[in-house]
């Protein structure tokens, strides 16, 4: 299964570039204490806006660099989404790839690969998603993104690299009888992710 996509129109576009952008916001939330991950949304060889995770400042779970880009996108987005890329220093999470999906970005670049997420199978075997993505590509400037999670969160680093079976075992046990979910994913050092 082909998961490393480069559409041939940004084949030329220089992805370290924009990658630096995306780490540079990466690293301002890790200064901030956040998660350090950091996003661009680019369009024809320009930045139009930035992301940086900000669950912490923001009280919120949601607060994904990618996401924080992609609402950041106004105008510039609305009416050239044919042409943006998101650059994020970290692969998607499925809310993040389901953003971008319904914001029409036909190209995703990311920096480390998480193994946690599985994006990778969404984007090869989800008929819709499919549909969207033109450019799913990892791995550009990922020793820089790592060694940015690792300076400020070893934990987040270990867990998105691990194929943890327990992650998947703990997904498929059913719900407790008193009907309440499972507790959510945690880093080991008892972080949720």
């Amino acid at each position: 299964m082909q998961t490393d996509l480069l559409a041939p129109q940004i084949a030329s576009l220089d992805l370290t570039l924009f990658m630096r952008e995306a780490l540079y916001e990466a690293e301002q939330a890790g200064l901030a204490g956040e998660l350090p991950i950091g996003a661009v949304v680019v369009i024809e060889g320009r930045i139009v806006s930035r992301g940086r995770a900000q669950h912490q400042a923001k009280q919120s779970q949601l607060r994904h660099a990618e996401l924080g880009a992609l609402l950041d996108g106004g105008t510039a987005l609305w009416e050239n989404y044919k042409n943006a890329i998101l650059f994020t220093t970290c692969e998607p999470c499925p809310m993040c790839l389901g953003a971008a999906v319904m914001a029409d970005v036909p190209h995703i670049i990311f920096a480390a690969h998480d193994e946690v997420v599985h994006s990778r199978q969404t984007v090869a075997t989800n008929p819709y998603v499919r549909r969207h993505i033109q450019s799913y590509y990892g791995g550009v400037l990922e020793a820089q993104a790592r060694a940015l999670i690792a300076r400020f969160n070893p934990a987040m680093l270990a867990y998105i690299t691990s194929q943890r079976q327990e992650h998947a075992t703990r997904a498929m046990q059913p719900h407790s009888a008193s009907g309440s979910a499972p507790p959510p994913e945690a880093t080991p050092s008892g972080e949720q992710i």
